[in-house]
């Protein structure tokens, strides 16, 4: 007989959907069925149909107003054996306080975002809110069937406070593909140079950061293109006509394929306080595009390997990141040298592998 198993989600876009989209589609249909549970829309809906996947798109604007309707879909099949995969902290912790006694049912806990995100705060009520998350984790993460994360740095940081046994299943990030040798007048010196960020724009992913560091060097021959969109964009872009940066710095809205922007790109640049596990990162380093990254506590850690596959700055002050420009500008092929290491360590990072982990997990349970 068929598990049911179920994917928890509040917000399903963006890096985070797009890797559970990924690893639901991935897994074996002959031994489950298939479910998504969010709140509001789901941006992959329509493929996840296609694909035999069940989504269950809730009306709330909270989860906590949506626990009833949840519990509801948990219990329709009593007589299956059920697997509840919550994703993110606040998400997990509701999960193994309302659903545990459903029938059949067995909760396994995601950590998707770097355990030091509650660390990090901005504001008091941030710091609130933060800190009793981390308590309720600390109390109920042992009571789940299983716990991962997606980075062995945030397992290490996630098992020293919960005194429990944590499983590294890397993010589905890498997609094997051939890609195309960039025009060759590129590395022209008087060629402008095209900086790319892919971001949602939101306080922890640091923008305003990654402004100041750019006025620092504006006279450098380059624009640096922002792809996404956010509750940050238009204070944004406020700063850039501040600074009367609007010829340096281009913002574009969300796109679903940024293949196009990668090859056009010379440089990736991420400023984020924390992470998951950046999955532009590894998009970047499988384009050929070199990257400059925070030390954002997760994923990257195992991307970058100390510095062996791109190079690591510190938040501290913007001159961090504008240096490590100008150092690119200045040797440009060391940049490129340590790109082209990174390929063999992308594909631990695969749809494959992260598949055979899942189904390794779930075969156990």
């Amino acid at each position: 007989m068929k598990k049911d198993i179920y994917f928890l989600l509040p917000v399903f876009t963006y890096g985070a959907g797009q890797s559970i989209k990924r690893i639901v589609v991935g897994l074996d249909k002959q031994k489950y069925n298939k479910n998504i549970i969010c709140l509001g829309k789901c941006q992959f809906k329509d493929e996840l149909i296609k694909k035999g996947v069940n989504v269950y798109e809730i009306n709330k604007t909270k989860l906590l107003y949506a626990i009833s309707n949840i519990k509801k879909i948990l219990s329709e099949n009593t007589s299956n054996e059920k697997i509840l995969i919550s994703n993110i902290h606040y998400a997990n912790v509701l999960s193994l306080i309302f659903f545990s006694k459903i029938q059949n049912l067995k909760i396994i806990v995601n950590e998707r975002t770097a355990i030091k995100e509650l660390d990090i705060y901005f504001g008091v009520f941030d710091f609130i809110k933060k800190k009793i998350i981390k308590l309720l984790i600390i109390f109920f993460y042992k009571r789940s069937t299983k716990v991962i994360t997606n980075s062995s740095k945030s397992s290490k940081d996630l098992e020293n406070i919960i005194n429990f046994k944590v499983q590294t299943i890397f993010s589905p990030s890498y997609l094997e593909k051939k890609i195309k040798n960039k025009n060759k007048n590129k590395n022209k010196k008087n060629k402008q140079k095209v900086f790319l960020v892919v971001s949602r724009l939101a306080k922890e992913k640091n923008i305003f950061f990654l402004i100041d560091a750019i006025n620092l060097i504006r006279e450098k021959n380059f624009i640096l293109k922002i792809i996404g969109d956010g509750d940050q964009k238009q204070k944004l872009i406020s700063y850039v006509n501040k600074l009367k940066l609007e010829k340096k710095i281009k913002f574009l809205n969300f796109k679903s394929n940024t293949d196009k922007y990668f090859s056009e790109s010379d440089l990736f640049i991420n400023t984020s306080f924390f992470e998951g596990f950046p999955n532009s990162v590894v998009e970047s380093l499988s384009n050929n595009v070199p990257v400059l990254c925070s030390k954002s506590h997760g994923g990257i850690h195992d991307i970058i390997k100390n510095n062996t596959y791109g190079n690591l700055f510190d938040i501290d002050k913007p001159q961090n990141l504008s240096l490590l420009i100008l150092s690119y500008f200045k040797n440009e092929k060391f940049f490129l040298k340590k790109m082209k290491k990174a390929k063999k360590n992308l594909k631990k990072f695969s749809i494959n592998e992260c598949i055979i982990h899942y189904e390794n997990v779930l075969s156990k349970l």
